[in-house]
């Protein structure tokens, strides 16, 4: 099972209006296709969630989360999909061919993906889908929780036994380098401008 979660609130994205820009991030253009249909044609059969009708419109399945934000939340709200195998990638994400391979072959029973900045995926077994739940659990019945905790680096964090102000890489963690994000549109506009260079 792929989940792809789209429904965030794209603030960082809509901090600078620049013209030309879609004011959605995940229907930018990808070699003539919006993000969102690029990652759905790597990940064969996957499910958007997301409760945006534009994005839907691009969907070829997608699911409707009670709790789109924060990114765990929505993480959360997808646990009835929850497979023998599920990877949850992430709607503002152009993945690359190696990633792609590496979660594939992947057989540990939980992986994140990603550098030192970002978590791009998470692949986990069902086995341990318990752990997920009750992680995300722990970390909103936090008493100072406010949504700067519901990132994937606080799941990682939880599930390692890390402080949430210690930003380190432990056990389960995947470095890839052929990942984008983009959280903002001037990191679209400079992977634009250097695809135009590389041509």
């Amino acid at each position: 099972m792929n989940l792809i979660l789209a429904a965030g609130t794209q603030t960082r994205w809509n901090a600078g209006d620049i013209v030309g820009l879609p004011k959605i991030k995940q229907l930018v253009d990808i070699d003539g296709e919006t993000l969102i249909e690029n990652i759905q044609h790597k990940f064969k059969d996957s499910i958007v969630v997301t409760n945006d009708k534009d994005i839907i419109s691009k969907s070829q399945k997608y699911f409707n989360p009670e709790q789109p934000t924060p990114t765990i939340g929505c993480l959360f709200s997808t646990r009835d999909l929850w497979e023998e195998w599920t990877v949850i990638l992430l709607g503002d994400t152009l993945y690359g061919r190696n990633t792609k391979k590496l979660i594939a072959r992947q057989k540990e029973p939980i992986m994140f993906y990603g550098d030192k900045g970002e978590i791009y995926a998470i692949k986990f077994h069902i086995s341990i889908s318990y752990l997920v739940v009750f992680a995300i659990n722990q970390i909103v019945s936090s008493p100072n929780f406010d949504v700067r905790y519901g990132k994937l680096w606080n799941l990682y964090r939880q599930m390692n036994g890390f402080d949430f102000r210690e930003h380190l890489i432990g056990d389960y963690f995947t470095i890839v380098t052929d990942c984008q994000d983009f959280d903002n549109k001037e990191q679209y506009l400079k992977y634009a401008k250097s695809k135009e260079i590389r041509k």
